[in-house]
């Protein structure tokens, strides 16, 4: 029987996914020197890989022979990978760089310590909207952190571009949905932009010495709380 890939007990099997998706064992460990060197990673990455990076394991790969999925126009695979961390502070990039390398899609399972116990931190880098004749730009989105007893990837949608959407979701808004997803994100990270702002004003406000800088501060304040309230009411 072959023995799947792990890493502190998450495997393709705990994450919920296909046995059929499962990495042998023997085949799952990968060399942090096989991303650093072409092409040349900076002195710094370099050192984040050494430093920050214990272990790289590939858990699972999703394909239309391993979901049952119809190949898909922008995504034809995505891998599940678990990286290994020393601390809880997850290397963002580090992920970039591995991701970079690869035109799959990935899904990062970040292990590390936290409290005094293992947990883990999805992650995953996904093409930005781009404008037709504009070069491409990323983003990576950390999800939330969760015990290995929680963590889980639903295969979700009838297409590997579906399934590629679906796990983005899973990971970023802790949905399976990933309809209209882009414009999703976007409006997530407004509102956290939006409620940042509104921290600051209010205290901004609170400090204020004189009533011109009251009345100043408070009409930003009043915009901004106009806005957020319209967001979150659609």
């Amino acid at each position: 029987m072959m023995t799947i890939a792990n890493h502190e007990g998450v495997s393709a099997a705990s994450l919920g996914l296909p046995a059929t998706s499962a990495i042998p064992e023997a085949k799952s460990h990968l060399p942090a020197q096989a991303f650093i060197t072409k092409p040349p990673a900076s002195s710094r990455l370099r050192q984040h890989f050494t430093t920050k990076v214990d272990s790289i394991t590939m858990l699972s790969l999703l394909r239309p022979a391993t979901t049952g999925l119809a190949d898909g126009i922008r995504c034809h695979e995505v891998l599940v990978m678990a990286i290994g961390l020393k601390s809880e502070d997850v290397p963002v990039d580090v992920l970039d760089r591995i991701a970079s390398l690869r035109s799959s899609g990935i899904i990062f399972v970040c292990i590390h310590p936290s409290e005094g116990r293992t947990a883990c931190t999805m992650a995953l880098r996904r093409a930005l909207p781009t404008r037709p004749g504009h070069q491409q730009e990323y983003a990576t989105h950390l999800g939330r952190t969760q015990t290995i007893d929680e963590a889980r990837l639903k295969v979700s949608g009838s297409t590997m571009d579906d399934l590629w959407d679906s796990l983005c979701a899973q990971v970023i808004l802790g949905t399976t949905d990933g309809g209209d997803l882009d414009q999703r994100i976007a409006k997530r990270e407004r509102i956290t932009a939006l409620l940042n702002e509104e921290s600051k004003l209010a205290g901004d406000h609170g400090r204020a010495k004189s009533t011109q800088d009251r009345n100043a501060i408070y009409a930003k304040l009043h915009k901004v709380r106009a806005e957020l309230e319209e967001l979150q009411s659609e």
